[in-house]
């Protein structure tokens, strides 16, 4: 880091300007690309916000990190109770990590338990695979550059497709990531590159049956090797190595003379059992989509069920917007995003990219916070990028739950200016969009619902919901006019027992009495839904 003799007393002469200018200029011509980092993992989610975890390194304070996982710098929305992914025995899944303007070297993924995630001898038993560092090269979009390509002068990455095994029982584990043998250039160029580690939290949850053991597996480029400077972790611990090895076609230590690693067998994972169990017909396949658990985990008092996107201009929350497909708003939109929750939650915390953004300690609990029953917007930067969100509920028992998703969002110029969703369905028949206009502004802790209107519970199909609501428009619209419910009246229904629900209703007219009527709800899936309709008269 260059410093610059301080000019006081007056203002500097022209003289001394240019000479600063043009030493300014140099150092900004002749400075490397910002390569500290050199590589990490960036899919699934890191522990960390470390941008390489190694012993030593050139350019920057030298690091002290001998893995196999970080050791500082945790993010504060991972953890073995918020997974960044959930994975099923047998299933591929994509796994990324950045290039930083490097080349060469091998990387080994294993798959350990949480409470044997700092030990190197559970890494290397449990190593599963190993590939060539350099594969699967792809450029970064404007959505995935912050993630994956940051550090890269050329906007690129990598990436792999990832085959969880089979020997894996159900339950909670760490994902370790290592790279090492990082050299760049041809046969016989040395390098200096050490060790480099990093972790993810994942959760593993059905899929194939059980298989007693895993035969770890190798795959090189078309040589059937790796540019490497090293065959195995361990030989350059330090950065920068001494003395520096030459990069050679290898292939990992296990495999040499044709060998292969021992198996693994399931036996190894004795204690992974988790406390919570995903219905999965509501997960899908991707990175950080979380399902409701079919089971309440035993002793908790709270949950984060959904998290809903909230259209600021009409005080609105967009029920049927699916967070896991890209979000599209207009140039005039605002947007917000709140939690629903159950149980005695105190507060709400929010984080935005692992960085802690909002507490919020009153329903409705929302990312940027309300008042008087209008939310505020949230400001974050979101045009045409990815964002990880966390909702963390925190109960009076301290009992935490959370609620994690990588949101895409982008202006899309082509939609209404106040427009904000991501599905054709969006548009809602006459009826149902003038009724819930009239509903008005939100009842604290509660969504907007118009009077006598059917309440759907919307769950994560949309299209289906969509449905719901347009054949329920015109019955509700007609008991609405039928009982010429003033538009400050809002309805809600709560279920009470299998066969019934029982209709609460507030009244902000200091006068009015009100009467409801029984409904019935129908459970569909593992979910149910709840769609109840009321006809209320005023008081006499």
């Amino acid at each position: 880091m260059a410093f610059f003799p301080r000019l006081t007393g007056r203002r500097p002469t022209l003289m001394a300007t240019a000479a600063l200018l043009a030493t300014v200029t140099a150092l900004a011509t002749t400075a490397p690309a910002p390569a500290a980092a050199h590589s990490f993992l960036s899919m699934p989610l890191p522990i960390s916000r470390l941008d390489g975890c190694r012993i030593g390194g050139v350019g920057g304070t030298p690091g002290h990190c001998p893995g196999p996982c970080p050791n500082s710098d945790f993010r504060p929305d991972t953890s073995s109770k918020n997974p960044a992914a959930i994975y099923r025995r047998g299933s591929q899944y994509e796994v990324r990590w950045t290039r930083n303007n490097h080349e060469g070297g091998i990387v080994r993924w294993a798959m350990v338990p949480v409470s044997e995630m700092w030990d190197m001898g559970s890494h290397e038993r449990n190593a599963f695979h190993w590939s060539c560092w350099n594969i699967n090269r792809f450029k970064c979009g404007a959505m995935d550059h912050n993630r994956d390509c940051y550090f890269d002068t050329s906007n690129m990455a990598f990436k792999d497709q990832l085959r969880i095994p089979n020997n894996l029982p159900d339950g909670d584990y760490v994902l370790g990531w290592t790279w090492y043998g990082g050299g760049e250039g041809p046969v016989g160029k040395q390098a200096i590159f050490g060790d480099y580690y990093d972790c993810s939290y994942v959760r593993v949850e059905g899929g194939n049956p059980l298989a007693d053991k895993h035969i770890p597996t190798f795959s090189g480029d078309a040589t059937g090797t790796c540019l490497s400077t090293v065959n195995r972790p361990g030989i350059c611990k330090r950065e920068p190595c001494a003395p520096m090895p030459y990069v050679r076609r290898r292939v990992p230590v296990e495999f040499e003379g044709g060998r292969h690693p021992p198996p693994i067998y399931a036996s190894n994972f004795p204690n992974v059992a988790t406390q919570y169990r995903y219905d999965y017909d509501y997960t899908v396949a991707t990175q950080s989509v979380f399902s409701e658990a079919a089971v309440k985990p035993a002793g908790s008092s709270v949950r984060v069920r959904e998290l809903r996107l909230v259209d600021i201009n009409s005080n609105q929350i967009m029920w049927f917007a699916d967070l896991t497909k890209p979000i599209k708003f207009g140039y005039d939109a605002k947007l917000s995003i709140m939690a629903e929750v159950s149980g005695p939650v105190k507060r709400v915390e929010w984080f935005i990219n692992s960085r802690k953004t909002h507490q919020d300690t009153g329903a409705p609990f929302s990312i940027a916070g309300d008042f008087r029953d209008r939310f505020y917007e949230m400001k974050h930067a979101k045009t045409d990028r990815r964002m990880f969100i966390t909702a963390r509920a925190i109960g009076p028992d301290d009992h935490e739950d959370y609620l994690s998703t990588d949101i895409v969002f982008f202006k899309d110029g082509g939609v209404p200016s106040q427009y904000i969703g991501n599905s054709k369905r969006m548009a809602l028949p006459e009826a149902a969009r003038a009724a819930r206009l009239a509903a008005g502004k939100f009842v604290r802790g509660r969504p907007p619902m118009p009077p006598a209107e059917a309440v759907v519970t919307a769950d994560r199909t949309a299209d289906a919901n969509a449905d719901a609501e347009a054949a329920a428009a015109p019955a509700a619209t007609a008991l609405a006019r039928t009982a010429k419910v003033p538009a400050a009246s809002v309805v809600h229904a709560a279920a009470a027992a299998p066969a019934e629900a029982v209709v609460r209703i507030t009244k902000r007219a200091t006068a009015a009495k009100a009467v409801a009527r029984q409904a019935t709800f129908a459970a569909k899936g593992t979910r149910q839904r709840r769609v109840a309709a009321a006809a209320v008269s005023p008081a006499a």
